[in-house]
């Protein structure tokens, strides 16, 4: 996880109800609520990192760029190194070094940026790599296409889904993950290493569904956005911001529904 460091979590209210719940067995829904409530200030203030908001304006860009006719020219621009162009492997290597180019001697970096980049990476991976085998095995013309497929109304609304589902996943077990080991053990909430893998496992698959709402709109939101040509580093922070914002409120309708 690169330079993130990890502690114990801080001895307030809120984050002893998340140790309580923890050991109470509480089930996902109401632990993500409270882990997110717990961090609301530390999250607030990280929406403002510079690199969470490079990625996903890289995320925005990388499709356009791939139907421009101007492909190479437009990753250089974007901080990508040559060769960035030639394959999916090629490509998701160089885009921490990309985001890392545009924010140098930035001193508002957080942890949260360091994240964001790796749900990116990993999404791009899943959609336009399909996959290892086609993540080792995709040639230029493969990426250029795949990559361009993202462009539309549809297809990005699924890469904005996937990555916030991510971020949120990732997000949550940043700070669930300095906890979890204490709850380990023959008479604790997680009998076994393999129980708390069940258990992130629910918490994955709960981010994915909460990510839907991201998808109602990230589609409309980037076709009108390009075809206004209103698509700036601007406009993509407040569309972050607020995607971010639906879910924060998405996990919290979730532990309501889900008792």
């Amino acid at each position: 996880m690169g330079h993130i460091r990890l502690g114990r979590l801080p001895a307030t209210r809120p984050w002893k109800k998340v140790v309580a719940l923890l050991e109470s067995g509480a089930d996902v829904a109401p632990l993500a609520d409270a882990t997110a409530r717990a961090a609301e200030n530390e999250l607030r203030s990280a929406r403002g990192d510079p690199a969470l908001a490079y990625t996903v304006w890289l995320l925005t860009q990388l499709p356009l760029a791939a139907r421009s006719g101007r492909f190479v020219e437009d990753l250089r621009r974007l901080g990508f190194d040559a060769g960035a162009e030639q394959s999916v492997l090629s490509l998701v290597s160089g885009f921490s070094l990309a985001v890392d180019r545009n924010v140098a001697g930035r001193s508002n970096r957080t942890d949260f940026g360091d994240l964001a980049r790796q749900a990116a990476v990993e999404s791009l991976t899943k959609l336009v790599g399909n996959g290892t085998e086609s993540l080792f095995g995709s040639s230029a013309e493969d990426l250029q296409r795949d990559l361009g497929r993202l462009a539309t109304k549809d297809r990005f609304a699924g890469l904005a889904r996937e990555f916030f589902a991510r971020l949120t996943q990732k997000t949550l077990e940043y700070y669930l993950s300095r906890e979890l080991p204490n709850h380990v053990g023959p008479t604790r909430r997680f009998p076994s290493i393999e129980a708390q893998t069940i258990f992130q496992a629910s918490l994955e698959k709960h981010c994915r569904e909460a990510s839907e709402i991201v998808e109602t709109f990230a589609g409309g939101w980037y076709s009108k956005s390009n075809f206004r040509k209103t698509l700036t580093p601007e406009t993509v922070q407040d569309f972050t911001d607020y995607a971010l914002t639906k879910m924060r409120d998405e996990l919290r309708i979730r532990r309501s529904t889900d008792g």
